[in-house]
């Protein structure tokens, strides 16, 4: 499956760079490094396509400081007290309505 053009490596690492944070654009290009590798070794390019929507989602949900705050919150009580009763949680279909994934 194609990335459409805005998540593309560049423009997912241009995201990350206008956050400000170079630990945070640090991670992106060695995690990106590491997942062209995989793909190269393997001949199978998920793994990339995986990082790079993982890292844009990343920087979506940076852009906005409260924003991510609640998404941090989220998955803290997630992992702390599992996940959410089913008529909370956030189904493929709305995440493919929101984001085009």
């Amino acid at each position: 499956m194609a990335l459409p053009s805005e998540l593309t490596p560049t423009a997912v690492r241009a995201a990350i760079a206008r956050l400000r944070d170079p630990e945070l654009l640090r991670r992106f290009d060695e995690d990106l490094d590491a997942a062209f590798e995989r793909a190269r070794r393997e001949s199978d390019l998920s793994v990339l396509i995986d990082t790079v929507r993982r890292w844009w989602f990343e920087a979506d949900a940076r852009k906005d400081p409260e924003r991510y705050r609640e998404f941090t919150h989220r998955v803290q009580r997630y992992l702390d007290e599992g996940p959410p009763p089913p008529e909370e949680r956030v189904g493929r279909a709305e995440i493919l309505e929101r984001f085009g994934l």
